[in-house]
């Protein structure tokens, strides 16, 4: 086993006098204690960028409570701004365009219940843009602290028979980056990137206690980039640990490097193909049939702690979604459920660390590769491969999974690896 220098970030959890079971995790209060000796906790106000010189500087003075900001060009705000409890929101709606907040903070007024993102990034028409970067914002509430999206809804297009990927990704906006941005106690996710929107990149960013996920990225959307940053407390609306730090909903190519994950309410990073929710309701706004796998992303050298789950791939292969009103890729239904066909193909899960985690690596579609990778002796199952709702449908049981090089500390093979009968064939131990 590799020795771990690493100092290890202390996280301060609200104690319990029940031990709890994986479903029953306890959120994080809204004091965490991270080391910030740790580099990946580590977070400055401003960092430098390198963004384009400003050529609008904004006075935050000037700007009246729940004002909406158009950002035109490249802008900065005023070294001395503080937007706390003042709801003012951004929106970048141009090529070659940026916002450096310079360290200022962003915070709702308590009587506003409004969903609006602090920031978003929005074309004014169907019609792509791009070279846009957002640095140094520390945003506390709104609906999202970010959000990244097309002009019109994904139903709007999905009416006027605009359903081809390559085509919708033509409208996205792309080539967009986001540097030294906190994201904390968002209502819905921290962080949004809508769908077909591509080549964003995250780097040093701070994710903690969303409301849902912390950082989504939808489908259709690819060629992304997550590094550096550190994810807390997310998903546990209303005390109930229901999502995930990272979603990855038929989105793919992308990469997730060098990242922290403590304590997320349903894991961290989880892979999936949306079941076309709700498909026989055209008024809702992602209305979409996904026909795109998560595919081929690397998820590498990041640290999992005190998770249900680490990484899963095709999070929803076994999960009953007879609530959701599937639309597409029915394999088992019965009157009490509803089973559908996942698909995350071909991703690798390479050096990454697994501390306190309940499940390292859950694989329930083909061609994974989980390589180099180091499981703590406090990880209950390191990595578990397989899914009975699969084999009993025409896809069979999960193929093509590569495990190789990785350690386990204080567990052989044979309790590490847990392979259902019908997959062990097509996996390969090395």
């Amino acid at each position: 086993m590799m020795k771990n220098n690493k100092r290890p970030i202390i996280v301060a959890l609200i104690s319990a006098s029940v031990s709890l079971g994986a479903c029953d995790r306890l959120p994080t209060s809204n004091i965490i204690a991270v080391d910030d000796t740790d580099e990946f906790a580590k977070q400055s106000i401003v960092i430098v960028t390198k963004l384009p010189a400003a050529t609008t500087i904004i006075d935050c003075a000037q700007l009246t409570p729940k004002q909406t900001v158009h950002v035109k060009d490249h802008s900065a705000l005023n070294q001395s701004c503080d937007l706390t409890e003042k709801s003012v929101r951004f929106v970048l709606s141009q090529s070659d365009s940026s916002l450096d907040c310079q360290g200022a903070a962003l915070s709702t007024m308590a009587d506003d219940k409004s969903t609006a993102s602090a920031i978003t990034i929005k074309p004014k028409t169907d019609d792509a843009i791009e070279d846009i970067a957002v640095a140094n914002c520390h945003v506390d509430g709104y609906g999202h602290a970010l959000h990244i999206r097309q002009y019109s809804q994904p139903n709007q297009r999905y009416i006027r028979g605009f359903i081809d990927p390559a085509a919708n990704r033509r409208l996205a906006p792309r080539n967009i980056r986001v540097i030294n941005v906190t994201s904390r106690n968002s209502i819905n996710s921290g962080m949004f990137v809508g769908d077909h929107v591509h080549g964003v990149t995250f780097d040093k960013v701070r994710i903690q206690n969303a409301g849902t996920v912390g950082l989504y990225l939808e489908f259709g959307s690819r060629d992304n980039v997550i590094k550096n940053s550190v994810f807390i407390g997310n998903g546990f609306r209303t005390f109930k640990p229901n999502r995930e730090a990272i979603a990855v909903d038929s989105s793919s190519n992308n990469r997730i490097e060098n990242n922290r994950f403590i304590h997320n309410g349903a894991g961290s990073i989880l892979l999936y193909r949306n079941c076309f929710e709700h498909a026989d309701d055209p008024t809702r706004g992602n209305h979409f049939k996904r026909t795109e796998s998560s595919r081929d992303n690397i998820i590498r050298g990041n640290v999992f702690q005190d998770e249900p789950v680490g990484v899963w791939v095709a999070s929803r292969q076994s999960r009953n979604l007879k609530g959701f009103a599937c639309g597409a890729y029915l394999i088992k239904e019965t009157p009490f459920a509803s089973y559908h066909l996942d698909s995350a193909k071909n991703n690798q899960i390479i050096n990454n660390r697994f501390e306190q985690v309940e499940q390292g690596v859950v694989v329930e579609d083909d061609g994974t590769l989980i390589s180099s990778n180091q499981f703590a002796a406090d990880v209950t199952l390191p990595i578990n491969i397989g899914s009975k709702v699969r084999e009993d449908s025409a896809a069979g049981p999960i193929k093509n999974t590569l495990i190789k090089n990785n350690t386990f500390t204080d567990k052989t093979i044979e309790q590490a690896v847990d392979i259902r009968a019908a997959s062990k064939t097509a996996t390969q131990i090395e």
